[in-house]
């Protein structure tokens, strides 16, 4: 297949992953938060502790797989969990505080003038809204969890729930996921890095075209965890081989396994979900138009171009990169070609062709005389 790797990769890091200083200024809005709750939440629970350790990043930006989103519609999504001592959440009589109550104090000490939209409450967390109308349109969802010990000493997390507190730990996830790159990487170098890319990928891939309705983060994640393919110096032929992967796969069983929760039930809600047998559908198209790439007459910059630019909607990224890179090779060319002739190794052949082959040209300057 004809090698465009570097152009997958230009692309992966220009258009896909989320830019470093977008990155930090949605960090910065968390922390915003964080600090609103720090100092107020104790002011309508005498009695808490909270601190920067009571959060528990969690969510595809806190292992690093967010996207940068295509569509105006879309909203970038930080979700920040709060960790709280159980005993401390209590009244002012000692009662036991339900899970909507603490999740009420803290939307309270989330509100802010200075806000648009103020927050409001979602099935399972706390949400805070942020640019609505742009392409930095996002929100931070507050999960908040209470933690205790039990008889036996063990700790207990209980997340605030739409129907009360319901056991689940906030790091399970992270701690998973974090295990999986960094067992791939101890077994051969950049093989776990690179799921991270192939999972950015996947769902760029996914959410290229606005009317379609596939999977969401969590299920393409736990597919490429499950069917990635083994390490390649090329990502374009990582990304296929995960494709062919993927297609074997839910052509077989369509049911999305909960990794991270083992003993969770899947995370598909039947058998054969809508989204994932149009998940697969789109997956043997995007295979279909890479079959060509492996003909002899299709070895061509062009070829790969229209075929990868099909998977990933590039909007002109791909054509731009290659006019820019087809420049740069041909200044390359120039830039050597002159150093040959003001060096007088030059060479003139039959053809009329300047090189290293055929009369011996006389040394002179390439750019003319100066005087």
């Amino acid at each position: 297949m004809f090698d465009y790797s570097e152009q997958i990769a230009a692309f992966r890091n220009d258009k896909v992953r989320l830019p470093k200083g977008f990155k930090e200024k949605l960090f910065q809005h968390r922390d915003a938060n964080r600090n609103r709750l720090i100092t107020r939440l104790p002011l309508r629970i005498p009695g808490l502790s909270i601190s920067q350790s009571s959060f528990k990043p969690q969510g595809s930006s806190a292992v690093q797989t967010i996207i940068q989103t295509k569509f105006i519609y879309e909203e970038y999504d930080i979700d920040d969990g709060l960790v709280l001592w159980r005993d401390q959440l209590v009244d002012a009589d000692g009662r036991e505080l339900t899970a909507d109550e603490v999740k009420r104090h803290v939307l309270e000490a989330l509100k802010d003038e200075r806000f648009a939209k103020q927050p409001n409450m979602a099935a399972n967390a706390v949400r805070v809204y942020y640019k609505e109308e742009d392409e930095e349109r996002h929100h931070i969802d507050f999960p908040v969890y209470r933690k205790f010990q039990d008889d036996d000493g063990n700790m207990v997390r209980e997340l605030a729930g739409e129907f009360g507190w319901t056991v689940s730990d906030p790091t399970q996830v992270n701690n998973w996921f974090l295990n999986e790159v960094q067992v791939r990487n101890s077994k051969c170098t950049g093989w776990g890095t690179q799921m991270r890319h192939l999972i950015q990928l996947l769902k760029r891939f996914c959410r290229s075209r606005y009317a379609w309705d596939l999977p969401n983060g969590m299920k393409l994640t736990m597919l490429v965890v499950e069917c990635q393919p083994a390490h390649h110096d090329r990502i374009d032929l990582a990304f296929r081989r995960l494709l062919e992967n993927l297609e074997e796969r839910l052509e077989t069983v369509k049911v999305i396994l909960n990794l991270a929760h083992p003993e969770k039930p899947a995370i598909t809600r039947g058998e054969a979900d809508d989204n994932v047998i149009e998940l697969l559908a789109k997956i043997d198209e995007a295979l279909e138009r890479l079959v060509p790439l492996d003909d002899t007459d299709n070895q061509t910059t062009k070829c790969a171009r229209d075929a990868w630019d099909w998977v990933f909607q590039s909007d002109g990224y791909f054509l731009d990169y290659d006019r820019k890179k087809e420049e740069r090779e041909k200044a390359a060319r120039l830039e050597t070609l002159a150093a040959k002739i003001n060096s007088g190794t030059a060479r003139t052949s039959c053809a009329g062709v300047i090189g290293s082959i055929g009369v011996p040209n006389l040394p002179h300057s390439f750019y003319g005389d100066s005087f």
